[in-house]
């Protein structure tokens, strides 16, 4: 029986260090990560790579946020939830249902949690997605 891939992660966040620091913990979590620091590198990649789950900063410079990278993510996977980073609370309207949300500066154990109950979540729905 073949080992099970692990699940690819985009980080999409301008801030490098920050990036890295989110990186490093999905890493150590058991994910492939891919990284974008603008809203248009985000859409390249969902668009030419497989991409299980996206964690977005909802702020990136450029024409392109991050309500927008999540909305083509879930265009293609409507039943995983989109996590979404930012320093200032977000408008609850364009939120969309199953997303999820963390406050910056995000905390390791946070997103170590996030991480773990996303796997769970992602064993149930895996056969529908």
């Amino acid at each position: 029986m073949p080992a099970e891939k692990a699940p690819r992660l985009l980080i999409v966040e301008d801030d490098r260090d920050l990036s890295d620091f989110l990186g490093k913990v999905a890493r150590a979590e058991g994910c492939e990560v891919l990284s974008a620091y603008t809203g248009e590198d985000a859409l390249g990649v969902l668009r030419s790579e497989q991409v299980d789950w996206l964690l977005t900063d909802i702020r990136l410079p450029g024409l392109v946020d991050g309500w927008i990278v999540g909305s083509e993510f879930s265009m293609s996977h409507p039943l995983r939830p989109v996590i979404y980073i930012s320093g200032t609370e977000p408008d609850s309207s364009r939120r969309p249902n199953g997303s999820l949300f963390l406050f910056k500066p995000v905390e390791a154990s946070d997103l170590i949690g996030l991480f773990r109950r996303l796997g769970i979540r992602a064993e149930r729905t895996r056969g529908r997605s």
